[in-house]
């Protein structure tokens, strides 16, 4: 399974909203460069809801294109009906995507064994490696028992912890898991004790802006350096901060445009206050992070 940072991959967009295309393959291409473990396409972080099938599908074809099997590119199979997720299984077979995300409903509150059946029948539709997460903020929250039940799916590889407690990890590392079987951190914030605790991977937003730390933070906690990854963590909080104060990504889109990754649009993302741009730039700088 894929081991590593997993970067949660914005979604910038034009002026009308629609996704900008040339500017993702961008985004892949210096993802490459800066060696980021692998790419979710697609996902909350990149806006699903305001795309319709057709962009959807387009957004990954072209993301799988351009990554040329340079870096393993992830579809989000999120959506608000269980038919449209089958549609974007397809479409993620279709264009051969390394592997699919599969996040809990959220439309309403189902049992536990109604969450196991969503998650393997989808992860049987997407005939590839399947990586599923459901957020500890939401109702639909699985038990240890129930992911203990899933990993023995044979095309479910992988659990997002969607919780910053860390007595989570502790339990969840306790569960006989297949060695195949990969634990992801779901939160920046959170990531280096579940990472040094024994996690496989994390699934990163702030990755978007800062590939090549987080990388360095993975290769400490692999290594049993604890001292030096927690000091590395401590210097990143601020920014995991400023990234995420806004939950439409903007903080994320605007640090990229003033790090010369992606260009300025005619309609340049813009935050709530001008005093958000000081504390960003603050951030980004204080993370040795060239504007």
């Amino acid at each position: 399974m894929i081991n590593g940072i997993i970067v949660d991959l914005i979604t910038p967009t034009h002026a009308d909203g629609s996704p900008d295309y040339e500017t993702v393959e961008i985004l892949v291409d210096w993802h490459v460069t800066n060696g980021s473990t692998a790419l979710i396409i697609g996902s909350s972080t990149g806006h699903p809801a305001y795309m319709n099938t057709e962009e959807r599908t387009e957004l990954l074809r072209r993301a799988i294109w351009q990554a040329d099997s340079r870096i393993p590119i992830i579809a989000d199979l999120s959506s608000d009906t269980i038919d449209h997720a089958f549609e974007l299984a397809d479409v993620a077979n279709e264009y051969g995507a390394s592997a699919v995300l599969i996040t809990a409903p959220t439309d309403k509150t189902y049992s536990e064994n109604e969450l196991i059946e969503h998650f393997q029948t989808l992860a049987k539709a997407s005939q590839c490696p399947a990586i599923i997460r459901a957020e500890s903020n939401l109702n639909n929250l699985l038990a240890p028992e129930s992911i203990a039940e899933l990993a023995q799916s044979s095309s479910i590889n992988g659990y997002i912890d969607g919780s910053m407690d860390n007595s989570d990890a502790t339990t969840l590392l306790g569960i006989n898991l297949p060695q195949d079987f990969t634990l992801y951190a779901g939160h920046d914030a959170s990531a280096c004790q579940q990472l040094l605790a024994g996690y496989g991977g994390s699934v990163s937003i702030s990755a978007n802006v800062n590939p090549v730390l987080l990388n360095k933070l993975f290769t400490l906690t692999q290594s049993g350096d604890s001292a030096a990854a927690e000091a590395l963590d401590a210097h990143l909080q601020t920014l995991y901060s400023a990234l995420l104060e806004d939950p439409n990504s903007i903080p994320i889109k605007w640090a990229l445009v003033e790090m010369g990754c992606i260009p300025e649009s005619e309609n340049p993302p813009v935050l709530t206050q001008a005093s958000d741009y000081s504390n960003l730039r603050r951030a980004l700088r204080a993370a040795e992070i060239p504007i």
